[in-house]
């Protein structure tokens, strides 16, 4: 993963190049080649266009209510694309043996992950918030790292806490309530 201080040299250096087309675009409208400077900015219009990404990780092959209300208004309020994220951590090496068991199990897994998901694809699409929907077979951690590299323009992570965690507090007397975590990708 890149440092933060890369991350925001990267930032630093997209907006440069942002502004230097928008000198562009103006300096060619002051000489009078207003199609030019227009069509440079429809350009750049049309790159910013993909609204950032929310990776939401779900529990297994669900999300709880709490996590996708919480998710669905984050990403309405800060205009981002959500990627609701399954894991399965069937990569392991006591597959190896049984393949077929475990392309059994990632398949009925996959389905079940799709079946869970729909309603929150449904609510999200009635806001009108770009949704897209993964399934890995690996920790979620690791997931996590390999969307981050193949998408690029992922500010941040929703996940849950663990469950075990709301069991404790239970022990403890206190009430029971599902705590949901946003990490920064900057």
């Amino acid at each position: 993963m890149m440092g933060l201080f890369g991350k925001i040299t990267s930032r630093l250096r997209n907006m440069t190049e942002k502004s230097d087309r928008y000198h562009e675009a103006l300096t060619m409208a002051e000489a009078g080649q207003q199609e030019q400077a227009i069509g440079l900015i429809a350009k750049e219009n049309s790159r910013d266009v993909t609204p950032p990404k929310l990776i939401v990780v779900g529990r297994e092959s669900s999300f709880s209510k709490e996590i996708v209300d919480y998710a669905l208004e984050m990403a309405q309020r800060m205009s981002y694309q959500i990627l609701a994220l399954n894991t399965a951590p069937l990569s392991s090496q006591t597959f190896q043996l049984f393949s077929s068991s475990r392309s059994k199990l990632c398949e009925e897994f996959r389905t079940l992950s799709e079946e869970n998901v729909r309603a929150f694809r449904l609510e999200a699409e009635k806001m009108g918030i770009p949704f897209s929907h993964v399934v890995e077979f690996c920790e979620p951690d690791e997931a996590i790292e390999a969307i981050t590299r193949k998408f690029r323009d992922i500010e941040f992570v929703v996940s849950e806490s663990e469950e075990d965690r709301v069991a404790n507090r239970e022990e403890q007397g206190e009430r029971p309530r599902h705590e949901i975590y946003v990490y920064s990708m900057m």
